[in-house]
């Protein structure tokens, strides 16, 4: 089996907090997102909103290891808005974990996820949907993944 490569990293950014960049296969995360959700951001004139993410803050380093090397089947945030607060504007994907691999799939934006007609206000517009089916699965080895994630803590201590 062929193993995607995933590189984290602490970001710094001039008078503001370091936020964790992460590459997968030697290309930001953000930037595979955002070219994915150009189609379906085009197709619900929101264009300005794909890929309208940012690294998560230094001051979760804790909850980032915690959630990433978890694999309670849930989803989980990777990518917070760029404003700095993750639960704004997040990307959700699910992580799998087995002996051999971790997995990254069953990515999600909330705010552009599918949702039932609201039964109190049938007549408002749906929030336009944007699919990730086809995107990824990212597929880790595992102890490479797992000494990525726990490299984040070491690294946050010298931010």
């Amino acid at each position: 089996m062929t193993f995607d490569t995933l590189d984290l990293r602490w970001e710094s950014w001039d008078g503001e907090e370091d936020t964790v960049l992460i590459l997968v296969n030697g290309t930001p995360l953000v930037e595979l997102v955002r070219r994915w959700e150009d189609v379906a951001a085009q197709t619900t004139g929101e264009r300005s909103l794909a890929g309208s993410y940012a690294g998560l803050p230094a001051r979760f380093a804790a909850e980032i290891q915690t959630a990433w090397l978890g694999g309670s089947g849930g989803r989980v945030t990777l990518l917070g808005c760029e404003c700095g607060e993750p639960g704004c504007w997040p990307l959700l994907a699910r992580i799998e974990m087995d002996g051999q691999a971790v997995r990254w799939l069953d990515f999600q934006q909330p705010y552009r996820a599918q949702k039932e007609t609201d039964p109190l206000n049938p007549n408002r517009p749906p929030t336009p949907f944007w699919s990730y089916e086809g995107f990824g699965p990212f597929v880790f080895e595992r102890a490479a993944y797992t000494r990525a994630v726990r490299s984040l803590t070491r690294a946050s201590t010298d931010s």
